[in-house]
């Protein structure tokens, strides 16, 4: 029995509220392409449903996606353009066929797929292969689409502006990333979708600035793909035998020309990838699933277990705290009680003080005032104004008498 491994798509059922009808299309096109065998065509192997959770089991490919490719390289020859691009046609070709769009075109969803481990081999020796049909849907010649879908920086302009449109905007996004591969950036760029609708609604007749020293063919066939009126692009059939793709490729830095490579990438319905193949029986498909869901479950453990400990940490952090306040209002209390410790009670005689008006209202000639001052309680008379004697300040003692 031979293994291989697989990638699941795990999709829960929770997020299929709005998009079940989605998925359940890309399944419906997915079976529907995988039963052509195509190499150029990402195959789905099996789709089962569980309690919370569908399960997509796709092909693996080990190369990354056309992105990851790119950011490593920068750009490429003319000569890796073509062997890419004509897996790439092989394969709309075939969605052509069947009347897929796929409306999101991008290098992110070209994936690779090689056999030489974690070494990037030469170009011929890497396979191409178009995933995520999550927004592709049936479209057949001659019908017309209004969906706002796909990437911005690779959208066609008529689906950016919201027009009608139909299968020739896939062919704007493959133009968009084959100037991508030639040049390092995408044709035409903005900070926003929003600033690129505008863009593209200003400039009626805008054409790619292709780099000097572009073969003929390249550049007849990007301004072909760039067309921004979709009814002046290149069509299908003129894509599909254009010059460029014809031209036999020249081996640079030990790669094999496609066409005399052992099993031709480019030849549609050939299989030649051992997991194409290989079909996947029930049980093994269970045992898959089952392995899966295994490792689904340790996974949530594992976070479970790590929740677990930032609530812990998270309670010690509040008890700490709490100490922390506490030993504080200890030690106000303590501050406050030394200081109520530390003070002396005033003990007020009665026959020590009084309260006195500063000025006598009958016999002072100012104007009447409200200060007062605290004046001793046996201060001697004058006995001719009836006022204190400020000039005798000496205590009478408490004995003498005040008559």
């Amino acid at each position: 029995e031979k293994h291989f491994p697989v990638a699941i798509k795990s999709i829960t059922k929770k997020s299929l509220a709005k998009s079940q009808s989605l998925l359940g299309k890309e399944i419906k096109i997915l079976r529907e392409l995988s039963a052509l065998h195509h190499e150029n065509v990402v195959t789905l192997l099996a789709c089962t449903e569980k309690d919370h959770n569908v399960y997509l089991v796709m092909e693996y490919c080990n190369g990354g996606d056309l992105a990851d490719y790119l950011a490593v390289k920068g750009t490429l020859s003319e000569d890796t353009i073509r062997l890419f691009l004509c897996q790439l046609a092989s394969a709309m070709k075939a969605l052509y066929a069947v009347g897929v769009v796929h409306r999101d075109l991008k290098p992110q969803n070209i994936l690779l797929s090689h056999g030489c481990g974690k070494h990037l081999p030469v170009p011929s020796k890497i396979t191409l292969k178009i995933a995520d049909f999550g927004f592709a849907r049936f479209l057949q010649d001659g019908n017309m689409a209004a969906t706002l879908c796909g990437s911005p920086m690779y959208m066609a302009p008529e689906v950016i502006m919201s027009l009608q449109y139909d299968a020739k905007a896939d062919l704007w996004s493959l133009g968009t990333i084959v100037f991508q591969c030639l040049t390092g950036k995408a044709p035409f760029q903005a900070q926003t979708p929003q600033e690129l609708k505008m863009f593209y609604e200003k400039n009626a007749n805008l054409a790619p600035k292709i780099p000097p020293g572009t073969s003929k063919e390249l550049t007849d066939l990007l301004m072909g793909l760039l067309r921004r009126n979709a009814k002046e692009r290149m069509n299908f059939d003129t894509f599909f035998n254009h010059a460029f793709l014809q031209r036999q490729t020249t081996p640079q830095n030990n790669e094999i020309p496609q066409s005399s490579a052992a099993g031709s990438q480019t030849t549609p319905g050939k299989v030649t990838s051992p997991h194409q193949k290989t079909a996947m029986s029930p049980q093994q498909q269970q045992q898959l699933l089952l392995r899966h869901q295994q490792h689904q479950n340790q996974l949530q453990q594992q976070q479970l277990q790590q929740q677990q400990q930032q609530q812990q940490q998270h309670q010690q952090q509040q008890q700490l705290l709490l100490q922390k306040q506490q030993l504080q209002q200890q030690q106000e209390q303590q501050k406050q009680q030394t200081l109520e410790n530390n003070n002396v009670p005033l003990e007020i005689d009665d026959s020590v003080a009084t309260i006195a008006s500063a000025n006598n209202t009958s016999n002072s000639s100012q104007d009447n005032s409200d200060d007062f001052v605290l004046v001793p309680s046996n201060l001697p008379v004058d006995p001719c104004s009836g006022n204190y004697d400020k000039s005798k300040p000496t205590r009478v003692p408490q004995t003498a008498s005040n008559a």
